[in-house]
C-alpha cells in the first residue's frame, strides 16, 4: 500500500514539473509573440531602435512568469511538496496588474528617452510636446542604457519578485518578513545575485535582439536555471528556518 502511494505521489509530482515547464515554455512563447509583434509596428513607424526598450521592459514580467515554478521547489528534506496551480490562480490576477503597470511606466519613460536623445524630430517628441536642443545620434548611449537598466530590472526582479514568494513557499515569515528575508538574502549573495541577473537580462536582450527563435530555447532554460540555483541557495543559508 505505502509503495503504490509513494508511486502515485511520484506520479504526481512529475505530472507538476511537467506541467511547470509547459507553462514557462508558454509564457516564454507569449513573451515572444508580443516581442514579434512590436517589433513589426515599430519598424513599420521607423522606431527601431526603439525595441530594446520593450525587451529590457519585458525583463519586468519575470516574477510574474517565475510563479509556474513553484512545483519544482525543494524543501529542507530535499523533497517536493504538493502544490496546488489553484493558488497560483488566485493571485495571479492582482500580480498582472502590478507588472503591466510597472511595464507600461516604464515604457512611457523610455518613449521620453527616446525623444529627447535619439531622434528629436520623431512624432512621439511632438505627441509629448518635447523640445530640446539637438544632440545628435546618441544610439548607441541608448543601447547601453538599456542594456545597464535592464540588468538593474533582473537584479530588482529577483530580490523584490522572486526571492519573497520563494521564501514565503518555504518559510513564510509573513509578507513583510519575507522581504526583510530577501533582502537580507541578497545582502549575503550580491555578487552571485549580480551575476544571475547578468544571466537573465542577456538571456532576454540578446536572442531577441539578434537571434529571435533561440529566446523560446534560452529564457527559460536559464530561468529555471537560476530558480532552481535560488532554492538550493536559500536552504543552505543561515535565514532559512531551522
Amino acid at each position: 500500500m505505502d509503495i503504490v502511494s509513494e508511486s502515485l505521489s511520484l506520479s504526481r509530482f512529475s505530472s507538476e514539473n511537467m506541467m511547470s515547464y509547459g507553462l514557462v515554455f508558454f509564457a516564454s512563447l507569449v513573451i515572444f509573440f508580443i516581442s514579434q509583434i512590436i517589433q513589426f509596428y515599430l519598424g513599420a513607424y521607423n522606431f527601431t531602435t526603439m525595441y530594446i526598450s520593450f525587451c529590457a521592459g519585458f525583463i519586468l514580467f519575470i516574477p510574474l512568469v517565475s510563479l509556474v515554478l513553484h512545483p519544482l521547489l525543494l524543501n529542507k528534506e530535499g523533497k517536493r511538496e504538493t502544490f496546488q496551480f489553484r493558488d497560483l490562480l488566485a493571485n495571479i490576477g492582482l500580480v498582472c496588474v502590478v507588472q503591466f503597470l510597472c511595464f507600461l511606466i516604464w515604457i512611457t519613460d523610455a518613449i521620453v528617452l527616446y525623444s529627447l536623445y535619439v531622434d528629436q524630430n520623431s512624432f512621439l517628441a511632438k505627441a509629448f510636446d518635447i523640445k530640446t536642443q539637438a544632440r545628435g545620434d546618441m544610439t548607441f548611449e541608448f543601447y547601453c542604457f538599456n542594456f545597464v537598466l535592464a540588468l538593474l530590472f533582473s537584479f530588482l526582479s529577483i530580490i523584490v519578485g522572486i526571492l519573497p514568494c520563494l521564501i514565503a513557499r518555504l518559510d513564510n515569515f509573513g509578507v513583510v518578513g519575507n522581504f526583510v528575508a530577501a533582502f537580507s538574502f541578497a545582502k549575503k549573495q550580491k555578487v552571485m545575485l549580480c551575476f544571475y541577473a547578468l544571466l537573465i537580462a542577456s538571456s532576454v536582450l540578446l536572442p531577441l535582439l539578434y537571434a529571435e527563435y533561440l529566446f523560446l530555447v534560452i529564457f527559460p532554460v536559464v530561468l529555471v536555471w537560476v530558480f532552481t540555483r535560488l532554492n538550493e541557495a536559500y536552504l543552505l543559508s543561515p535565514i532559512s528556518k531551522k
